[in-house]
């Protein structure tokens, strides 16, 4: 398996360091997340107008600031996951490929094509609606079909392995950390968002602002938890020791 520059060693002052950067970056994202969800929500006739119906109800700012700190932010989570690479690299390279081809898509994807995208839409819904309505949902409908779906999909076809593996991969005990650290994943960490958006009303201002920062909860899970359970250096030689032991047999 092609580690491009990774070498075979368990560097954990490198994880930890990229485990608080996607920790960071997750609050970060967050926080463009909430801008860009902070608005009182109304229903569009479409799917792609319900997607931007509440444009009218946001800021201008709220929908530059908000796609920036988003596309900032997941930038660096996608760069934050070679920590949880690294951690399975040597014990699994099947499954540490699929999550590097994860991360390639992600980083590819996601900032731009499903974050920053949607501040833009917003923002030109937003005023060819006042202009147009009937140009408004044409063009939403246009946008939102050629473009953003299409890189949505895209997206889930690269990231849905990446959370299988990543399981897969604790579960099993192919990392330094115990199995039970399978659970700091970012769709468990997602579920209490969505949970509360839905007890505050997701028609609320804050009720959809919260739900639309339901993943960066789930990465703030996933990172936070990982880093507050880093095993110690011992644990990280003890892991090596086992692993070249088993190669070796």
């Amino acid at each position: 398996m092609n580690t491009i520059g990774i070498d075979h060693n368990l560097d954990r002052p490198r994880i930890k360091k990229l485990l608080t950067i996607g920790l960071f970056a997750a609050i970060l994202t967050g926080i463009g997340d909430f801008l860009l969800g902070y608005a009182d929500n109304t229903s569009g006739n479409s799917l792609a107008t319900s997607v931007m119906a509440s444009a009218l109800n946001l800021a201008d700012w709220q929908m530059i600031a908000g796609s920036l700190l988003g596309f900032f932010g997941i930038f660096l989570e996608g760069l934050s996951c070679f920590a949880v690479y690294r951690l399975m690299a040597d014990a699994s390279p099947k499954f540490a490929h699929l999550y590097r081809a994860g991360i390639f898509g992600y980083i590819w994807l996601a900032p731009v094509g499903c974050h920053l995208n949607m501040g833009i839409l917003n923002l030109a819904y937003k005023y060819l609606l006042q202009a147009d309505a009937a140009l408004a949902e044409k063009a939403a409908g246009l946008l939102f079909y050629g473009f953003s779906q299409p890189v949505y999909l895209l997206l889930v076809i690269f990231w849905l392995p990446m959370m299988i593996v990543q399981f897969l991969s604790f579960s099993r005990g192919m990392t330094p950390y115990p199995k039970k650290a399978k659970w700091f994943c970012v769709l468990i960490g997602a579920i209490p968002a969505l949970v509360l958006s839905v007890i505050l009303g997701p028609d609320t201002a804050l009720g959809a602002g919260i739900g639309t920062m339901f993943l960066s909860f789930g990465n703030a899970w996933m990172f936070g938890g990982l880093l507050a359970t880093l095993p110690e250096q011992e644990r990280f030689d003890e892991f090596e020791r086992e692993y070249f032991k088993t190669t070796e047999g």
